[in-house]
Parts: C-alpha cells; structure tokens; sequence
C-alpha cells in the first residue's frame, strides 16, 4: 500500500504529536487532516504553505496509486495476450525443424545424430564430447580451428573403439580454446522436427526428438526440407 509522511503538528484538542516520523495510508491521512482542520488553534493556524504541501502529497499519492493500480492490470493483459498467441501460433510450427538451447541427444538405430553448437569467438582447437548417463566420454570429435558463429557436427553413434553405443540418451560437451589456450564461450543447441505440442500450467512446449522444449529455449525455427 503507498503510504506518506503527515507533518508535524500537535494541538491540545487532539493530543496528536510525532506525526512526522510515522507513516500512513491515504484514506488514514485524509482523515486525520480533516481531524487537524477541524481542531487547529484559531490563535496558531496551520501554515498555509504546509497546508499547500500536504494538499501535494495526498495529489501524488494518489496518482501514484492509479497508476499502480493501471500497471499492474495491463501487465496482466499483456501476459494473458503473450500466452494467448503463443499458444495459438505453436501449433502451426508441427512439422517445422527447431534449433534451441540444450545439451541432449538421442541415439537411435535409425541413423547419424547432428551436433550443433555456436561459438562465442575464434577458437584454435575445439572437441565436441560425447557423454554417457555415467558422465564416462564415450566419443571425441576433434574439430581444430573454428570461426565465431555457429557449426555442425555428425555423429555416427560409435564409440572410440568403433563399436556402436546403445540407444538413449547423451550428453553433449563442447570444448573450445584460443590461441592462448584461454576458453571460448559456447552454446550447445538441440534440433530437430516438432513432432507435437504440449500444454504445461497453460504455455505450449514443443516436442522434438521425445523432449519438451519450452518456447522461450528456441533460438530458430526453420521450414523442413521435403
């Protein structure tokens, strides 16, 4: 609740004192001005620039507390009509290929995964690792010197000795150096087609690659090649 500072004036009438160092709301400062005008000393009126003052402060506080009051409800339209087209929009994305923030794969029988990252900055010497549900490195990709921006790797679900891993769930590390051996920011990326949509608490999550990617993770949505 906005609150103000009422000044300081004590009239025998009243016993009222100390007002200056306490707070209130503007119904309650209302009413105890009123109370003030109606008990003030005839022989010490209230200043008339105090007066003028407080007539202020009850004027801005009571913009401040419509405009509050405005905020706060246009804040809630704007979150309602967001979610609405959100929501609308998502389902027209079915069929499309995503590209969004995230560091898991799926190996399948059915063929090479794609690996895609950004970079941050030039980089001399990059390795995409590929890592188990056991944090065990089970392939290295060795990719040399990279530009900034962003890149692609294939997968062909073998191990360093060559022999295949078994289907799931992988992790992806990128790792990424300068000519000084200092790191280079990245950001691995998850894609895929949007097979589907899901609803959580009212906001739309794709469904690619049997993960749930929330809207605000996708970084590109693309028209899939026929």
């Amino acid at each position: 609740m906005n609150e103000i500072t009422l000044f300081d004036k004590t009239t025998p009438e009243t016993g009222i004192s100390g007002l200056g160092n306490s707070t209130m709301a503007k119904d309650e400062f209302l009413k105890l001005l009123v109370e003030q005008l109606k008990h003030q000393d005839p022989m010490s009126p209230m200043n008339s620039q105090d007066f003028a003052s407080q007539l202020a402060q009850f004027s801005s506080l009571e913009q401040l507390t419509n405009m509050s009051g405005m905020m706060e409800e246009s804040i809630h339209v704007d979150l309602m009509l967001t979610q609405a087209i959100n929501n609308t929009m998502s389902a027209s994305f079915i069929g499309k290929n995503v590209s969004a923030a995230g560091d898991t794969i799926t190996f399948s029988k059915d063929g090479p995964v794609d690996i895609s990252f950004q970079l941050n900055g030039q980089a001399e010497n990059v390795i995409v690792n590929v890592v188990d549900g056991a944090g065990n490195i089970v392939k290295g990709i060795e990719l040399g010197a990279l530009s900034t921006g962003m890149h692609d790797v294939v997968w062909d679900g073998k191990n360093t000795d060559g022999n295949e891993v078994p289907e799931g769930e992988y992790n992806i590390q990128v790792i990424a150096l300068d000519s000084q051996g200092d790191p280079v920011g990245t950001l691995t990326l998850m894609t895929g087609m949007i097979t589907g949509i899901k609803y959580t608490d009212g906001t739309a999550v794709f469904v690619v690659n049997d993960e749930e990617i929330p809207f605000n993770k996708v970084i590109e949505i693309t028209r899939s090649e026929d």
